[in-house]
């Protein structure tokens, strides 16, 4: 069939090579590009034998994550709320350190975890703070955090990614349910100051990811749970 006519509807389009028809993913489609974080979580019992594991993808980074790379980007100041609903002034231009990578025992940054969400709800990029935090400890109602640590992935692909993880032990002799996780960065050495009596700040904690799972994760006494986010980039 000749393919040109006397309108559109005579052109037999099959009859063109596959090379020729538009495909819009080649040019305008940004799908395949784009920056992802999922949760994995896994419980073991005492002897390490894993109970479950599971993926679940991640909302995380929230609007204090944003802001704090709008100040190191543009190398200037922009406002931050910590996880005491205190308003701050960040330069991102001082020079400074946010690390993650808490030791064990320490419960105040690093991947952290509460029980006052509720779970499955979408959590809001606002978020500054977890609504119940459960504290590092032995007793009731406390579970012992063990140390942050970050992985450098190698490259798959066209996707580079890295990982976070942290394990809770729970020797509390109750279960304790988690609804809420967050990762809380330790800002030291910025030019900070308190935005409302413009007093200095020599370092601050922001919490600058915050996830909720998709059902309650019931984590018996003498079970431990991992948590591992991985960060990744598809170009």
């Amino acid at each position: 069939m000749a393919l040109v006519g006397a309108n559109r509807d005579e052109l037999d389009l099959s009859k063109l090579p596959a090379d020729t028809h538009y495909d819009p993913k080649r040019d305008d489609d940004l799908s395949g590009v784009q920056v992802r974080a999922t949760i994995t979580f896994k419980i073991t019992d005492a002897n390490g034998t894993v109970v479950k594991e599971w993926t679940e993808p991640a909302h995380s980074l929230n609007l204090m994550f944003t802001n704090f790379m709008y100040a190191l980007w543009g190398a200037t100041s922009v406002g931050l709320t910590d996880i005491n609903g205190i308003g701050i002034n960040i330069n991102g231009a001082s020079g400074g350190t946010s690390p993650i990578n808490a030791p064990s025992g320490n419960d105040t940054y690093g991947i952290v975890i509460g029980s006052g969400a509720t779970a499955g709800s979408t959590p809001a990029p606002t978020t500054v703070s977890l609504v119940a935090q459960i504290p590092a400890g032995i007793n009731a109602g406390q579970i012992e955090y063990g140390a942050v640590s970050l992985t450098l992935q190698a490259v798959s692909g066209q996707t580079s990614s890295f990982t976070i993880s942290r394990s809770f032990i729970n020797v509390s002799g109750n279960t304790l349910t988690v609804t809420e996780i967050g990762i809380i960065a330790n800002l030291t050495g910025w030019a900070m100051t308190n935005r409302s009596t413009g007093s200095a700040i020599t370092s601050d904690y922001v919490l600058i990811a915050y996830d909720i799972p998709s059902s309650a994760i019931s984590v018996a006494n003498g079970q431990t749970l991992t948590i591992t986010y991985t960060f990744s980039v598809t170009t």
